[in-house]
């Protein structure tokens, strides 16, 4: 596996993380808040969920789990940071350091984007394929903006409802699956590698 690989499988991995102890939201920062923050740890279930041969329903309610457990996740840390009261100082500090790590992760979804639409890959795409490739890295760029604002709103004030965080969490989760479900078999053989 080469290096975009490995970095592309990280992001996606990232996101199918389910051990409590997983960090959604985990970035350097010089503020108080960095006690709220823990680079977690990063778990096998993520091939064995694309791997498995479970049925739907049990993949759905595995896809829900996983969902629950990100958002409470985040939400821990998110909390965490209300509770300090930051001073404006400080806060203004923190969204400047969310801002660098945001960011370093649209960067290195770029590398993602850019390893899955390389020559390498596509000459080996059907046009559907490469449509349906094209739509899914824009629609997943999509959540992950939707995750990022509301990432950055609540940090610059009260952490909004756990259940928005879940169900960012799912749709990204849900969307994974399907284009999974449909993608290229040389494109399933990487995943989990």
């Amino acid at each position: 596996m080469n290096r975009l690989e490995c970095i592309g499988l990280l992001l996606v991995a990232g996101i199918f993380s389910t051990d409590l102890r997983s960090a959604p939201l985990y970035f350097r920062t010089s503020t108080r808040a960095s006690v709220c923050f823990s680079a977690g740890n990063f778990p096998k279930e993520i091939k064995d969920f694309y791997h498995s041969k479970l049925p739907t329903e049990e993949k759905a309610r595995w896809v829900e789990r996983i969902s629950i457990s990100e958002a409470k996740s985040l939400y821990q840390s998110l909390e965490c940071v209300h509770r300090l009261r930051l001073s404006k100082e400080e806060k203004t500090l923190l969204l400047s350091d969310y801002e660098r790590y945001r960011e370093t992760r649209e960067l290195l979804y770029s590398f993602y984007e850019n390893h899955l639409l390389s020559e390498e890959k596509t000459i080996r795409f059907s046009a559907t394929e490469e449509k349906e490739v094209r739509t899914f890295l824009q629609s997943k760029k999509e959540f992950f903006n939707r995750l990022f604002d509301a990432e950055a709103l609540s940090l610059s004030e009260e952490p909004l409802p756990l259940e928005s965080f879940t169900n960012l969490y799912l749709a990204l989760l849900l969307q994974h699956w399907e284009f999974f479900q449909t993608a290229p078999e040389f494109l399933k053989e990487s995943v989990g590698d």
